[in-house]
């Protein structure tokens, strides 16, 4: 099995022979749950409602050993260091490849001061405390799974490429593609459902609508022009999508009126992770 990687902006962290992560810590954690359940009065306990997770946190533990072993060294590794985590002005990207073989990503910033330890004249230890303010992890590749075109509405999609995800999906792309009326995505990742959104128009055959998710934006495609005041959603996002469950993959669900043969759901995006 290989060993962990970590990349920050591309930089390598471990190249086992000038630096390398001797440890790294709040990867087994996830973030916090954050809302609060409402206080009705003259009403027994509380009444609920829907929360989210908040930032995440993690610490890689370093240290620097030049091979060629000079304190001259050791400060000029240290200083190549500082050129890419000592940037406080914008988010980094943190790039893990775990011993598994898969790649995962965060946008993250240190916010700690870094205060390296000598290893006598050959090398330092470093700690680094980084806050990744979306929360979430995500896969560094996309995938995309599609519905048969044609399929009978409601057409039901299992999203098998995003099984092993852990997080809520709220950046993926759904393209519909025509004729249909009213088409209606909806989560159907948990029996009691979950969020939705109606796009209230037409979409004619040889014509496709994207809802993206990620920049909230509608894009047309074949000549359609989209409305973005013809779609509603029913949660936080265009569609927050659950993570599925142990051995059941998360699903969405098409349904909408005047349907043909080229009528077609398809789902692209990162997995997301809570580590």
């Amino acid at each position: 099995m290989a060993r962990e990687r970590w990349l920050v902006d591309g930089y390598d962290l471990t190249d086992g022979l000038v630096r390398d992560v001797e440890y790294r810590a709040g990867l087994t954690g996830t973030p916090a749950v954050v809302g609060a359940n409402a206080t009705v009065p003259n009403r027994i306990g509380e009444l609920w409602r829907p929360k989210h997770h908040g930032p995440g946190k993690f610490t890689l533990a370093l240290w620097l050993a030049p091979t060629r072993g000079g304190w001259q060294d050791v400060e000029a590794a240290w200083e190549d260091l500082l050129r890419v985590v000592a940037r406080p002005h914008r988010l980094l990207t943190f790039e893990r490849h775990t011993a598994a073989g898969q790649v995962r990503r965060c946008e993250g910033e240190v916010l700690s001061a870094l205060t390296p330890t000598p290893l006598g004249q050959s090398g330092m230890r470093i700690s680094l405390e980084v806050n990744v303010p979306a929360g979430y992890w995500v896969s560094a590749d996309t995938s995309t799974r599609a519905t048969a075109p044609g399929t009978p509405v409601p057409q039901d999609l299992v999203l098998t490429e995003f099984a092993d995800a852990t997080a809520p999906m709220e950046q993926l792309a759904y393209l519909l593609t025509g004729p249909i009326t009213a088409p209606t995505v909806t989560d159907t990742t948990d029996a009691t459902g979950g969020d939705s959104f109606t796009y209230t128009g037409q979409i004619g055959a040889g014509q496709t609508l994207t809802v993206d998710a990620a920049t909230w934006q509608l894009t047309g495609g074949g000549g359609f022009v989209p409305d973005p005041g013809r779609l509603t959603n029913t949660g936080p996002a265009f569609l927050r999508l659950a993570p599925g469950r142990p051995g059941k993959p998360p699903s969405v669900r098409l349904t909408g009126t005047n349907t043909g043969p080229t009528t077609q759901l398809t789902v692209t995006g990162r997995r997301a992770y809570l580590t």
